[in-house]
């Protein structure tokens, strides 16, 4: 059982409170998408991201997928690593789906519970998916690539898993977009919110058209946190189908604490 290690920071420890901001969250967002085959979504505080992250899980929220496939950011190693564990939150425990984290074991995809054992990535997408798909289950998988055919490998594996053991999949790619300013040592132009969406705007341009490879070879020059988790996502989901992806809301921790010189930016976006 991985138990929950941010629970009380990035969201509410309390059950009840937070079920309610995330109802109320999902209360804000009104996209509803028939078809999707993966979200991206972000991996902040709820007090930062959460509605953001919302208005991508309300996409989804009428469709049926048996088991959501969790691409979270590597935040402690520059390993790809898989968790076989069940994952707890206040909101209870969701399972792991065993058959489908075993053969991707079977794949040299390696198991680390190490690396998930603090990882909040993947951790802050659990209780939104305890709302709204209680009975799903998920594949935890934090990644990192150090080059595109490196995850595309990843990408084929997983494909071939699902269309073995017959899983309805959901992606869940899990990152954030532009750290700006001095805390986050990348300074390349004065602050501004409008600076910082012109470089978030081209690496969302390539999401939108699903050029995979050339997003992530564009995210090397920036401080885009999710690149690997990102590439895969909009990768599975062009290879099985995926047309375009699309941006459903996009926002700056700037527009809530007024200071962009230190900011970071988030979107999330529904791949159909």
């Amino acid at each position: 059982m991985r138990t929950e290690a941010v629970a009380g920071q990035f969201y509410p420890e309390d059950p009840t409170e937070l079920k309610e901001d995330i109802l109320k969250y999902l209360g804000n967002a009104n996209k509803i998408s028939k078809q999707s085959l993966g979200i991206i979504v972000p991996h902040a505080g709820y007090s930062f991201s959460g509605q953001t992250a919302a208005h991508a899980y309300k996409a989804i929220s009428k469709q049926r997928f048996d088991t959501f496939i969790i691409l979270g950011t590597s935040h402690s190693s520059e390993n790809t690593s898989i968790s076989l564990e069940d994952f707890k939150t206040p909101l209870g425990i969701m399972k792991n789906d065993k058959q489908f984290s075993e053969e991707l074991v079977k794949l040299k995809i390696e198991v680390n519970e190490r690396d998930h054992a603090f990882e909040h990535s993947i951790e802050v997408q659990i209780p939104f998916l305890q709302v709204l798909f209680p009975s799903s289950k998920i594949v935890p998988i934090a990644v990192s690539f150090s080059d595109f055919n490196e995850c595309r490998e990843f990408c084929e594996k997983v494909i071939t898993v699902a269309e073995r053991i017959g899983r309805k999949i959901c992606i869940i790619s899990s990152g954030d977009l532009t750290h700006y300013g001095p805390s986050y040592n990348y300074t390349p132009f004065l602050p501004g919110r409008g600076k910082v969406y012109a470089v978030d705007k081209k690496a969302l341009d390539l999401i939108a058209e699903l050029r995979s490879k050339e997003f992530f070879e564009y995210c090397k020059g920036t401080s885009i946190c999710g690149i690997s988790s990102i590439s895969a996502g909009v990768e599975i989901c062009r290879q099985t189908g995926a047309r375009k992806a699309i941006l459903i809301n996009y926002s700056n921790s700037g527009d809530l604490t007024k200071d962009y010189e230190n900011c970071v930016s988030y979107a999330s976006l529904a791949i159909e």
